[in-house]
């Protein structure tokens, strides 16, 4: 899977989990920006991991603040870094 692929299945991973969002989902959108609390990221964070089968450690949550940063910690995972 490409990252732009990864990208397209992040935004729509956020979409069916925080349906009611009124700014528009980009591969730049940050969760924040887009008015996801915290427990919502985590619902969508949860996803991610189902979806793609891995987990995301504790440590690394803070840093996912973008679908373009979750994109990026899946090709980093991915390729094995």
């Amino acid at each position: 899977m490409t990252r732009d692929e990864m990208i397209v299945e992040i935004i729509n991973l956020t979409l069916r989990t925080a349906p009611d969002l009124e700014a528009e989902v980009t591969a730049d959108s940050s969760f924040e920006e887009l008015g996801m609390d915290s427990l919502t990221r985590i619902d969508l964070l949860a996803a991610v991991e189902k979806n793609f089968g891995l987990s995301v450690p504790d440590e690394k949550v803070g840093d996912l603040l973008r679908v373009s940063d979750v994109a990026d910690f899946l090709m980093a995972h991915k390729a094995g870094v």
